[in-house]
């Protein structure tokens, strides 16, 4: 794999080229010398998993931060850590390496407050309330994954890298699913703000949701829109990670998803192909349902992650 190439990666660094300064301090940071550890900030938690979040291997739910805490370092500070390029790069956690296998590959990303950051792990800050989740996955088919629904209520209870973002409810039919959408967020402890600027639940049927930026990416594809899902004719179609069709969800299926265009406030999919679809989605919007899932498809009853595995 090529530095040079990757653009936007969440394990590294984001850009093709790194001075020699930054890469000497991000060293620093990560070896914990040189620099004193400044103010405590509060308590972070951090999850790490692989394959999409379906397999547990680190849970700290309370981890002291402070000024000098960033996303590589709490990591190191509780696995095995090996990076590459001059620390700028997570390469393995606890034996488990990026690699490339029968033309798939796999690495290390990491999101915070369920969006995949636009900078290098080791230039990430952590502060107090943070939710750090790094997963090891196949990325061939959906390198771009820019946001997850399973850090939920973040990122709009958290906010997100000391951005000005509000929080709004995009509402394009069906407005029980909408008062469902926003009684849950108020439970949760979130305000609906508008700033100019907003964090998005969009929430309506698919017929009503197509026709939107994110519809069109969905549509697009899991390399689009880092979503394994598909719409077809009266059905909800769920993909595995080499987004090919291995479920078909017909009836009341809902689906809750989440995207991140370049640096834009993420825009969540709250959407179904019913109005009761629709409903059973909102009614998932949850910590519990959404623990550790790139998204979600509601059917039957019962909430399941996607990529099916």
């Amino acid at each position: 794999m090529m530095l040079a190439a990757i653009s936007r990666r969440t394990g590294g660094s984001f850009a093709p080229a790194v001075g020699m300064a930054a890469v000497l301090l991000a060293s620093l940071l990560v070896a914990g010398c040189g620099l004193g550890p400044g103010k405590d900030t509060g308590e972070a938690s951090l999850l790490v998993t692989r394959d999409y979040g379906s397999e547990l291997l680190i849970d700290k739910p309370d981890l002291p931060v402070n000024e000098s805490s960033n996303a590589m370092r709490i990591l190191d500070e509780n696995g095995d850590l090996d990076t590459r390029y001059g620390g700028e790069f997570v390469q393995s956690v606890n034996g488990l390496s990026g690699d490339q296998d029968g033309g798939r590959s796999y690495d290390w990303f990491f999101a915070v407050n369920g969006i995949v950051a636009e900078r290098g792990s080791a230039q990430f800050q952590v502060t107090g309330g943070d939710q750090v989740w790094w997963d090891y996955r196949d990325w061939t088919d959906a390198m771009e994954v820019g946001a997850v629904v399973g850090q939920y209520p973040a990122p709009f209870s958290t906010g997100y890298d000391n951005r000005h973002w509000g929080v709004e409810v995009d509402c394009l039919g069906g407005e029980t699913a909408c008062a469902m959408v926003r009684n849950q967020l108020e439970g949760d402890g979130v305000t609906l703000k508008d700033t100019g600027e907003n964090m998005k639940l969009t929430v309506g049927t698919w017929d009503h949701l197509k026709e939107t930026p994110e519809g069109r990416r969905l549509e697009k594809g899991p390399q689009s829109s880092g979503v394994f899902a598909e719409f077809g004719v009266k059905s909800l179609l769920g993909l595995d990670v080499e987004a090919k069709v291995r479920h078909l969800y017909t009836g009341d299926a809902g689906l809750l998803a989440a995207m991140r265009k370049g640096d834009d406030p993420p825009v969540w999919l709250v959407t179904g192909l019913t109005d009761k679809g629709v409903q059973m989605a909102a009614a998932a919007l949850n910590p519990k349902d959404l623990e550790r899932r790139y998204a979600a498809v509601v059917s039957d009853g019962r909430v399941s992650s996607l990529p099916v595995p």
